[in-house]
């Protein structure tokens, strides 16, 4: 259960037991066969853990370690009722993950090796060709060109360069895992949310999680109050759970609703035309699920196209890549044959 595809197929396979009539007992225990003692034992801890009051969301986030954004949705579908649609849904979503997953590795695997090739090739000029280019230019009184000698620094120093762009990646990345407790997530989320490029990603995201949420929570009976009042309640997303707070605040103050997503930097600006429209002509609960379904077709095709821009890109780094060494060893030998 640790790879996304797995859980993603165990929780869709699931979600449809439950739409068939099965209760979530009777479903974990059909799909947990006894074949493998591991099976069994994840079988045992999630008995035991319903058998203590633990609520659906809690056994699946402990014991399948998914998501917690995932966790979040099933959470709210103990609350709306659609506890079989939710889990198919969110085992799509893994499997679907999954595959884009492996899309970016196969796009990225082949232009990798490349790079790794020619900055062997460039360590080795430096190490090698180099020296003995230079022996030969100072013995034959040649002097490189200023435009030459900048490409010449340039590839001998581009090894130490890349190395020390990569410890300071490295260092970067350490000291987030290291700090990512002690930072509020509600602030990392304000601080992604202005990045220009992928606050476009965010914002989609957030709008689509929260529309749909709150349309199933509606559809159900639930009010408003309530349901933000069930966002606040959970604790697997803390950036919600400050949205909500933050909306309730606004609805106390005598804001109205729609207004209260226009001061808030995770949304789309359309996510608060979609709730004045939707209250205006009693449509809240459907115009938000329409809502959330463009902005999740719209991530996917961004994510597509970018996917689709990540090759070329590498190669053509790489491509400039060589040519720049084929100039450093090609230029001087040209320039020499001109001067005799």
């Amino acid at each position: 259960m640790k790879k996304s595809d797995d859980q993603g197929k165990f929780l869709k396979r699931l979600g449809d037991l439950i739409q068939k009539g099965y209760t979530f007992s009777e479903a974990i225990d059909f799909l947990l066969l006894p074949n493998e003692k591991s099976t069994m034992k994840l079988k045992k801890r999630m008995v035991a853990s319903l058998q203590k009051g633990e609520s659906i969301s809690s056994v699946i986030h402990k014991q399948l370690n998914i998501p917690s954004h995932i966790s979040a949705q099933i959470f709210f579908a103990e609350h709306h009722g659609q506890m079989g649609h939710t889990l198919s849904e969110a085992g799509n979503y893994l499997i679907k993950r999954r595959k884009n997953h492996q899309k970016i590795q196969q796009v990225i695997q082949y232009p990798f090796m490349l790079i790794i090739i020619s900055i062997m090739m460039m360590v080795m000029l430096r190490k090698v060709l180099f020296p003995r280019f230079q022996s030969l230019y100072s013995s034959l009184g040649y002097e490189p060109s200023a435009k030459l000698t900048y490409l010449l620094k340039f590839i001998e120093n581009f090894p130490m360069m890349l190395s020390t762009c990569l410890f300071l990646l490295l260092f970067i990345s350490v000291l987030f895992v290291l700090f990512k407790k002690r930072i509020s997530p509600v602030k990392v989320s304000f601080t992604l949310c202005r990045v220009p490029f992928l606050s476009r990603y965010l914002k989609l995201g957030h709008s689509h999680f929260l529309a749909k949420e709150l349309s199933f929570l509606l559809s159900s009976g639930v009010s408003i109050t309530e349901s933000l009042l069930i966002i606040e309640s959970q604790s697997y997303r803390p950036t919600f759970q400050y949205i909500s707070t933050q909306c309730i605040k606004g609805l106390k103050e005598g804001k109205p609703f729609h207004e209260c997503f226009s001061s808030l930097p995770f949304f789309q600006k359309e996510l608060s035309f979609v709730v004045h429209h939707g209250q205006s002509n009693g449509r809240l609960a459907e115009e938000l699920g329409l809502y959330s379904e463009i902005c999740f077709q719209e991530l996917e095709e961004k994510t597509n196209a970018l996917l689709k821009y990540i090759q070329p890109v590498i190669f053509s780094f790489v491509g400039l890549f060589i040519m720049a060494i084929y100039f450093s060893i090609m230029m001087p030998l040209f320039q020499m044959m001109q001067g005799i």
